[in-house]
């Protein structure tokens, strides 16, 4: 039997590679890349037993996940320097007021 914290191991590997897959769409070597990446990623702590650093490692997947699907946007080449953005519905839609702000909340601390 797999214990249950290899089980959600194997669990956020998968559901990682397929964002990728999603996220990055024709980009194989993207693709390959972050294949790659997460598998040397997840190998390096495939004999932990600390819970505590495995249910870190878990969320970091978690994170990356997100991040990939919210923050990663392809461009396409469409020639004449020109390229089409592939936007998907989980892209995270935003202007530059929020960046702005942050800016403006960071210096105020100085």
């Amino acid at each position: 039997a797999i214990s249950p914290s290899k089980q959600a191991a194997i669990q956020a590997y998968r559901s990682l590679l397929k964002t990728q897959k999603k996220v990055f769409d024709t980009d194989l070597k993207a693709i390959d890349a972050a294949r790659r990446e997460t598998y040397t990623r997840f190998m390096q702590f495939k004999n932990e037993t600390n819970s505590d650093i495995l249910e870190e490692k878990l969320q970091l997947a978690g994170q990356v996940e997100s991040l990939l699907k919210k923050n990663v946007i392809q461009g396409v080449p469409k020639g004449d320097n020109t390229f089409k953005l592939r936007i998907t519905k989980d892209t995270e839609l935003s202007d530059n007021d929020t960046i702005k702000n942050t800016k403006s909340i960071n210096r105020k601390r100085r």
